[in-house]
């Protein structure tokens, strides 16, 4: 009985204790306490708090739609996906955007913000919606995200045809990659992360391309410019073939000099000699009459 009677009493101080005055219970956390979403006008620019812990996608939208004034449109449905996102800082609707198709991705999914309208398509078809068109070819100037863009890479060395077809490998089924051969770019359709992988890449090989070829112009007076590159191309593969080889003195074969070809097509004798030769001579030769 005395026993009881101590338990009783022990049980009276300790709730005596919990409601004195100075004293108070253990409370929640900040974080299980605040609003899940919470806006912020800063200058006239709306951002957003974002306290969400393992909470479903279909209530991450719910609550951007009526707190952000956004609509949300889908055409497929919110498969089922939690996410857990905690931003104590401000940050702007679109970062809040990419948040969200960082979970969606995972799920096939992504979202197209346009104005106050926020809309859930699948990735496979977020390429034919109206998605932000970029152009550069500055890699450090990508910030890597999950976000569906399409991406205009001018290249000056390497042909963007060549390029397509070794980057063709590296991008995801829901991705496309296409060369402008006349504006020799590449027209890239995919998330900003691996857009930025890989303009790292044609931008690595376009600069060793650049280090190892000159580009050089030159005007020509009298003759075509499309005939004249069509056989100085002729020549040079006839060079590489074997087929550009002759005898020179002494009966000794050695590769014919393309300049050399190029003279002996234009129906000259070679340096020294011939019509059109370097020694202002005739036809025969050096200082030869006709």
């Amino acid at each position: 009985m005395r026993t009881f009677a101590l338990t009783i009493l022990a049980a009276m101080l300790a709730g005596a204790v919990l409601l004195t005055p100075g004293h108070t219970s253990a409370q929640p956390t900040a974080d299980s306490t605040a609003e899940p979403v919470e806006v912020v006008k800063t200058n006239g620019d709306m951002k957003v708090k974002l306290n969400f812990q393992d909470a479903p996608l279909q209530t991450v939208l719910e609550y951007l739609s009526e707190t952000a004034g956004l609509t949300v449109v889908s055409d497929q449905p919110i498969v089922d996906g939690r996410m857990t996102v905690i931003s104590r800082q401000p940050i702007s609707l679109d970062q809040a955007v990419s948040l969200i198709n960082s979970v969606l991705k995972e799920k096939s999914l992504t979202t197209i913000l346009t104005g106050n309208v926020l809309k859930v398509v699948t990735l496979e078809k977020a390429k034919q919606e109206s998605i932000p068109v970029l152009s550069g070819r500055d890699p450090d100037a990508i910030v890597a995200s999950d976000d569906i863009v399409t991406y205009v890479i001018p290249v000056s060395y390497v042909t963007a045809r060549a390029l397509s077809e070794n980057l063709r490998t590296l991008i995801p089924e829901y991705a496309s990659l296409e060369a402008n051969e006349d504006g020799n770019a590449l027209i890239i359709t995919d998330t900003m992360a691996n857009i930025k992988r890989l303009m790292k890449i044609v931008v690595a090989l376009d600069t060793h391309m650049a280090s190892v070829a000159e580009i050089r112009v030159f005007r020509l007076t009298n003759a075509d410019a499309r005939s004249a590159a069509d056989m100085i191309n002729t020549m040079f593969a006839q060079n590489q073939q074997g087929g550009g080889r002759t005898t020179g003195r002494g009966g000794q074969q050695g590769a014919m000099n393309p300049m050399q070809m190029m003279m002996n097509r234009m129906g000259g004798g070679g340096p020294g000699g011939g019509r059109g030769g370097f020694g202002g001579g005739g036809r025969g030769g050096p200082g030869g009459g006709r």
